[in-house]
């Protein structure tokens, strides 16, 4: 139990002495709805007669004195703990000052909880130890428990919050490595120190034998006086639009009063018998929908909302189209919030994009074929222009300068618009994940002002040290910007905040899943901790539960570094830049043939896994497709000094081969993402410039536009024939599974002319590319292929048909075209 700070201020005055009052320990004092009064004479014994008090009170908490009596007011719907301070004054002007804790609502002190561990011994110890940041990483503070069958085990008592810890195995008589130091192989969470890897080893793995320098297990210890509730069975059975569901609840410290389960937002009647909810909830409209429970003690105390969100129609994420809706530089469906932060960069400030315009712009998206929408981090950020490249300055509106936890950005929106938006994506059938900015914040974000200490020193990215960058140096706790303060991941409190954080936005406004940025520059423990918390808390896996949360990184590097954060334990994929680079040489420089990018496709695949990836042909981070594919690379301030702004190409080869180059992302197992304004080939230099808005282009602001006619229709004839490009083939992908599934064949193999076929479960494809400057007939077979001998292929984008017959097909291909020619019987 917490007690009040007492400082005792003596002050001499002639005879009487420098004795000051003296405060008794004061216990925390739990207020009343109205006003709490205590007597002070009980608190305090003095000999000089009877003191003068004083009293100090917050924001939050009226306290006043009336003679010997305090009075304490708390403001109305405030809950929380406060501190007023006492302050006592004798007749020889003596003082003594007491801080009073007061809490009011479903706040109490937690007591120290007991928490148990167990561990099973790898070799033959004399005794075993654990050891952490609980005991200084004393082996002898700790002693466990030798059950006799190989484990040992121990009580602890620890306070709550986050713990790194290892077990040690001791051996008495050995003089040399006595001491063997093992994680916990059972722990969900890990955390690890400085220095556990090198920056350029990608070889990372967390196995817990004993000393081979593994990461800490993280120990996160919960209020044991709070009651919990626990998710045992789940099954979501999406035939029969029904869902099975037990919830176990354990007291805190006192018994239950009151359980509550709701069913998107509406209280259901969900079996609770006094200790568990148990029940079988039956047809369920096909959807997203959405599962909290929650209990109540004798005492006021609520548990934390139990959440389980379920999707009880038919989709998978292979067959997904990803589409990033870059929120400022999208659509403008309210005007009434746009203000600018005063950045110099012509395009480096908020320009207007917000949730309503997106709103406005989802049956667009829809008939494109997105059912995936990413979002930029909703956080709100710093106000302000600051320091970047060209000598401009630049605001936040690309979301990556977080300075709020739990607020939202008010250029985008409300949290109530965030609510519509994310609503509505749903009723669509559409998932929605958003940015996940967990590497630094800003500067003026409170986990900076109010704890320094969570931080790495500064270092900026950018900096030299004997020649080489911190990007690569010190690629985990180098800063971004001088005002980015990255994260001290090796410290238990911080870590474990931003994953709890992280939870929050998605149980608050119903993620499907996130986008993780910069996940190279932050420890292994990061995504691994997301993972884990994950599992518990969204996707119930241990509980029968299937519904995928998709995490998405971005490490914007090669083969190594992507492949060591994917897996069971971290990340469920990431972006393919290797097959990006490769697809830029492939359709823009020409430097790589065909076959040569089919066999990145393998390389890609054999390295990947079972990961679910992503394929892209541009992001908010290099330069747009078109432009390159116009001008070669281009930096937007080669003098450092003026931002230029990429104007439309014309060239209708360049935008053939943009459409060669969507055909091969679509026709592939990774998830294609569709970076906002590349379904008409948006032009731009690098950043600022590859981030204009796309009202710039689209004879107007998209909100309103419903189609991809009707967008179309206000595009030049080049951007409209790649928009009919992205849309025929992202809508065929979701009928078609072989385009994204089944054992690939190829069918034609020259350098500039290249074809492959592939099928699944009677549905069958053929994408043929002619990257060559002169019209080409391919004649061949279709068995040898795994193909239909007999039937009608049809071009999923263009509608034009080719007959088989007797094992043979002729296509038609013009120079610098692609098709994807499905099987019809």
């Amino acid at each position: 139990m917490r007690h009040a700070n007492v400082i005792m201020l003596g002050l001499l005055s002639g005879c009487c002495g420098n004795d000051a009052p003296n405060w008794i320990p004061l216990e925390p004092v739990l207020l009343e709805d109205g006003t709490t009064e205590i007597e002070l004479l009980d608190l305090i014994t003095d000999d000089k007669g009877t003191p003068v008090f004083f009293a100090e009170g917050t924001d939050d908490v009226l306290a006043e004195i009336s003679g010997t009596t305090l009075r304490i007011t708390p403001q109305p719907e405030w809950e929380g703990e406060a501190t007023v301070l006492l302050t006592a004054t004798d007749g020889c002007d003596n003082e003594a000052i007491a801080e009073l804790p007061v809490q009011h609502g479903s706040v109490f002190d937690p007591a120290a909880c007991s928490v148990g561990l167990t561990y099973e011994a790898v070799g033959s110890p004399d005794s075993v130890a654990v050891a952490g940041s609980f005991n200084d990483w004393d082996a002898d503070a700790h002693r466990m428990t030798d059950n006799g069958d190989g484990t040992w085990s121990i009580d602890l008592d620890l306070d709550p919050g986050s713990y790194a810890y290892k077990f040690v195995e001791i051996n008495e008589a050995r003089f040399d490595d006595a001491q063997e130091w093992a994680c916990d192989p059972e722990a969900d969470y890990i955390q690890c120190d400085a220095g556990y890897r090198e920056p350029w080893d990608w070889g990372w793995t967390h196995e817990c034998a004993p000393n081979n320098g593994s990461c800490n297990s993280l120990l996160i210890v919960e209020a044991c006086d709070v009651p919990k509730l626990a998710v045992t069975d789940l099954d979501i059975d999406r035939a029969g639009d029904r869902v099975t569901i037990t919830v176990e609840a354990t007291p805190g410290a006192a018994e239950i009063v009151t359980a509550t389960a709701l069913l998107d937002g509406a209280e259901v009647d969900a079996g609770w018998d006094g200790s568990r909810f148990s029940t079988t909830l039956e047809g369920l409209a096909d959807g997203r929908h959405t599962l909290r429970f929650q209990v109540v003690g004798a005492d006021g105390v609520e548990s934390e909302e139990t959440y389980v969100p379920i999707w009880t129609d038919d989709w998978q994420w292979e067959e997904a189209t990803l589409y990033f809706a870059f929120v400022d530089r999208f659509a403008n469906g309210d005007t009434s919030i746009d203000t600018s932060e005063g950045a110099t960069a012509e395009t480096g400030g908020y320009l207007g994009g917000d949730f309503e315009g997106l709103i406005q712009t989802l049956p667009y998206l829809d008939d494109l074929g997105v059912d995936v929408i990413w979002l930029s981090n909703a956080q709100d950020n710093t106000e302000g222009g600051w320091e970047g490249d060209c000598g401009k300055t630049y605001a936040g509106y690309h979301a990556y300068w977080p300075d709020d936890p739990y607020g939202v950005e008010e250029h985008f929106g409300s949290e109530d618009d965030l609510h519509r938006l994310i609503d509505a994506a749903h009723a669509r059938g559409m998932r929605v994940i958003m940015d996940w900015v967990a590497n630094h914040v800003h500067e003026t974000h409170p986990y900076f002002q109010e704890h320094p200490e969570w931080f790495n020193s500064q270092a900026v990215c950018k900096d030299e040290v004997y020649g080489e960058q911190n990007w690569n140096r010190i690629p985990e706790s180098c800063w971004f910007a001088p005002y980015l303060p990255d994260i001290d991941y090796g410290q238990p409190e911080p870590l474990t905040l931003m994953v709890d954080d992280a939870l929050w936005w998605a149980k608050t406004y119903e993620l499907d899943g996130f986008r993780v940025d910069a996940v190279k520059h932050m420890p292994h423990a990061v995504a691994w901790n997301l993972a884990s918390a994950i599992h518990d808390e969204i996707e119930h896996r241990d509980a029968g539960g299937d519904e995928l949360f998709w995490t998405v990184g971005e490490t914007f590097d090669g083969y190594d570094p992507i492949k060591a954060y994917i897996g069971e334990n971290q990340l469920v994929g990431q972006f393919d830049f290797p097959l990006y680079f490769a697809l830029r040489s492939t359709f823009i420089s020409g430097e790589t043939d065909l076959p040569s990018l089919m066999s990145t496709v393998y390389t890609s695949e054999a390295i990947w896994g079972d990961a679910l990836m992503s394929n892209f042909l541009g992001n908010h981070d290099v330069m747009r497709w078109m432009s390159e594919a116009a001008e070669g690379y281009q930096y937007v301030c080669p003098d450092n000094d003026t931002v230029r702004i990429a104007g439309v190409p014309t060239d209708p080869f360049l935008y053939a081969r943009m459409n060669m180059a969507w055909t091969w992302v679509f026709t592939q197992r990774a998830v294609p993402l569709i970076y906002y304004g590349d379904e008409i080939g948006l032009p731009g230099y690098t950043d600022p410039d590859n981030r204009q808005p796309m009202w710039w282009y689209t004879g107007g602001d998209l909100a309103g536009v419903d189609s991809v006619d009707a967008l179309a229709s206000r595009v030049d004839g080049n951007q409209a024939w790649v928009l009919g490009t992205v849309a025929g083939l992202s809508r065929a992908r979701k009928e078609h599974p072989s385009m994204r599934t089944g054992a690939t064949v190829t069918w034609w193999e020259e350098p500039d002319v290249y074809a492959y076929a592939r099928a699944h479960e009677g549905d069958y494809m053929l994408a043929v590319y002619n990257r060559s400057f002169e019209d080409r007939s391919l004649d061949n077979g279709l068995s040898f292929a795994g193909l239909p001998a007999d039937g009608t292929y049809t071009d999923v984008v263009t509608g034009e048909t080719f007959q088989a017959s007797g094992d043979f097909i002729e296509v038609w291909m013009p120079a610098n075209t692609a098709r994807v020619l499905a099987y019809t019987p």
